[in-house]
């Protein structure tokens, strides 16, 4: 999959809290409960906002497990410009569908629109955390393609938050995160042409996909340089680095890592990458004195 356009510079998510959508999970509502919805989204159609509204409400006490039920009444309170009460429902509904990120970006962008910046952002991080254990060990492409666009889109709202606060470490980390992630939405043709961050070569002679990366890496020495003990700026320029072909410049970055980091600085699952990197560099250092 391929992102046609960075994906913070919108991340309200049209169309995702439209009345019709269904939860993800199928549910086994009563049969009352089910009807009393169904009620409710023709009530929606009709623009009768205040009798879908009873309507949903009702269905919820007959059935409060049915999570389309919030995520309905979310939309309808959208509906009437009640967006304390719109984040209440959506907050229950991941409470009953946890796993559904896009809702999740609704809320954290609602949240923030509300003036609760803390509470965004935990709702940000808490995506990061389920989209970083998904991508790359997905059961299929489809959801490991979406854990990449989330990734994308996570980066690129926590990245406006840090722009919004001045914090220059956070904006070019999360800013060259997601140039990471987005050039990994674009499949690998053929070798790359090694180049360096200097390079000679003409913008529009790169590939998109290294085009992607080398902009990457550019923030994420950035941001080491305004931070230089952050672990995850260290870890993805040796990733970037590596995927340019420059080996050389990865195993320096890995070796700095090294030196610093403190066991859970980074994501489990990049604990984990990195502990094998590392394995695998002691490896190639005993083959190469034999």
């Amino acid at each position: 999959m391929v992102l046609s356009a960075m994906p913070w510079c919108s991340l309200l998510l049209p169309g995702l809290l439209v009345f019709g959508q269904a939860d993800k999970t199928p549910a086994s509502p009563t049969r009352n409960a089910l009807a009393l919805w169904q009620e409710g989204q023709e009530a929606m159609k009709r623009g009768e906002i205040p009798k879908a509204l009873t309507l949903y409400q009702e269905s919820r006490k007959l059935d409060p497990g049915l999570a389309r039920v919030e995520l309905s009444l979310a939309a309808a309170h959208l509906q009437s410009e009640n967006q304390a009460k719109a984040c209440e429902h959506l907050r229950r509904y991941l409470e009953l569908e946890p796993g559904h990120w896009q809702v999740r970006l609704q809320l954290s962008d609602l949240l923030a629109r509300l003036g609760h910046r803390a509470l965004a952002r935990r709702e940000l991080e808490t995506l990061l955390h389920a989209a970083q254990n998904s991508y790359g060990s997905a059961p299929d492409d489809e959801t490991n393609s979406g854990a990449l666009t989330h990734l994308v889109q996570g980066h690129g709202r926590l990245m406006e938050f840090a722009e919004e606060e001045a914090n220059l470490a956070s904006y070019h980390l999360h800013r060259g995160l997601g140039l990471y992630f987005l050039a990994q939405t674009i499949p690998k043709q053929g070798s790359l042409v090694k180049v360096s961050i200097q390079g000679q070569k003409e913008r529009e002679e790169l590939p998109d996909r290294q085009d992607l990366l080398l902009k990457a890496v550019k923030d994420l020495m950035e941001a080491q340089r305004h931070s230089p003990a952050q672990a995850r700026s260290a870890w993805y320029l040796s990733l970037s680095w590596r995927e340019l072909g420059q080996t050389g410049q990865a195993e320096q970055w890995l070796k700095l890592l090294a030196k610093s980091h403190v066991p859970g600085e980074l994501h489990p699952k990049e604990e984990r990458e990195f502990a094998m990197a590392r394995g695998s560099e002691r490896l190639d250092r005993l083959l190469m004195a034999r």
